[in-house]
């Protein structure tokens, strides 16, 4: 009687192939967990800057429209740094920049009665601060008002990201 080849694995090497799959798995499993959460992290962190970049752009694009007559149309007292604005622009409307909670919020007086929209929703803080021509002395009126500073602080997963911005006011009588 002639020996047939045999055919297939042995469960010895069966077994040293499924425990050397699992050492693979065991040291390479964390790695690629690990992977996973900083992109999700990264992801959201960029998300978070690309809301704080919007707002900020927009806020510098009304204040930049600031109406002048003889002296800015601002409303909001310009003495102190506030985390408000309001002011009329060159076209007569009248916008309110507010904060509440963690919302940053821009309305309009002649759309929908005044309500505000929301800019942001992870607000942290935002600062207003008001310079004269030169840019280092405080205003201390709209007389003497030039450039409105502000800095917008907006927080994600206990991160925050700032931006500051310096809007030159243009518009002459």
């Amino acid at each position: 009687m002639q020996c047939r080849g045999q055919n297939g694995f042995s469960l010895m090497e069966m077994v040293i192939v499924l425990t050397m799959l699992a050492l693979l798995a065991a040291v390479a499993g964390p790695y690629l967990a690990n992977g996973v959460r900083a992109y999700n992290d990264t992801s959201s962190s960029v998300h978070t800057l690309g809301k704080l970049r919007a707002a900020s752009e927009r806020l510098v694009r009304e204040i930049r429209e600031i109406g002048n007559n003889g002296t800015y149309q601002v409303f909001t007292p310009v003495s102190a740094p506030n985390s408000s604005l309001r002011f009329t622009k060159t076209d007569t409307e009248t916008v309110t920049i507010d904060t509440s909670a963690s919302l940053l919020r821009l309305g309009y007086a002649s759309i929908n009665t005044g309500i505000a929209y929301t800019l942001s929703d992870e607000l942290a803080s935002l600062v207003f601060r008001y310079w004269q021509a030169d840019g280092v002395t405080a205003a201390t009126g709209n007389a003497d008002l030039a450039i409105i500073e502000f800095e917008l602080v907006l927080n994600h997963a206990g991160n925050n990201y700032a931006q500051r911005s310096r809007v030159a006011l243009r518009n002459l009588p």
